[in-house]
């Protein structure tokens, strides 16, 4: 083809026809730069191609990561509900001193403790990493970062309130006033009538149980944040796997 295009230059040139080469030479370069933007076209399109197989890739992670989250939370609500509702109870036995010596060591066993739950956010990672302005659905943009600035933080920072009070509050009074104990399973007085007039161990129970409220709702809203922030991440999904 190179040769080709160089013998009609010749020709021309031969022929002394120098308007109609120059023609030729413009001609010849226009397609040429047809040709590079052609390449170029085709280069950006794979290109473009290929951060689309990586962002389905790491929302199909972040979609995991959210799935394990909300069951993880769930799980966690439901036993620290639990919790809080044996400590209304015990909270309420100390007051009006009625404490039943054969059910109320389980029920001092699950008040003082401290529920962890673990949150997983390699795929918020990897798209950070990536270029998380690469996603074309804005909202699903502000939800993700939301989610994981916001809920996930608000988590994590009232259960380890929840862990300091138990560390700072509960283990050292159980030290000096229990003589057993089996986390989330059963503490045993020392003395059971000390215990009734306690008023420290009282107002620390009542202490706790708003910082327990506390953790079930940042649960609640990191629950409701996961409902929003599915939808929208199966609808990119869809986008980005048809190559919309």
């Amino acid at each position: 083809m190179i040769k080709f295009f160089r013998k009609i230059r010749q020709q021309l040139l031969q022929e002394n026809r120098f308007s109609k080469y120059l023609l030729y030479a413009i001609g010849e370069i226009v397609l040429v730069v047809i040709g590079i933007l052609i390449a170029l076209q085709i280069s950006n399109w794979n290109e473009n191609r290929k951060v689309d197989g990586e962002i389905v890739k790491i929302l199909t992670e972040i979609r995991s990561n959210l799935i394990s989250d909300s069951l993880n939370i769930e799980e966690t609500y439901s036993t620290k509900l639990e919790d809080i509702n044996i400590q209304y109870t015990v909270i309420n036995k100390l007051e009006t001193g009625n404490i039943p010596y054969d059910s109320i060591n389980y029920h001092l066993g699950r008040v003082m403790l401290a529920r962890c739950i673990v949150l997983v956010d390699n795929g918020y990672q990897l798209i950070k990493k990536l270029g998380i302005e690469l996603l074309q659905d804005q909202e699903l943009r502000n939800k993700l970062t939301s989610y994981y600035t916001t809920a996930v933080k608000k988590i994590n920072d009232d259960t380890y309130d929840d862990d300091y009070e138990f560390r700072t509050v509960f283990l050292p009074y159980i030290r000096n006033h229990f003589k057993d104990y089996s986390w989330g399973k059963e503490a045993i007085p020392a003395d059971y009538e000390q215990l009734k007039s306690d008023l420290y161990f009282l107002t620390s129970l009542k202490i706790n149980i708003r910082n327990e409220e506390s953790t079930l709702e940042a649960l609640e809203e990191g629950n409701q944040a996961i409902r929003e922030l599915l939808p929208k991440l199966d609808n990119a999904l869809t986008s980005y796997q048809k190559g919309n």
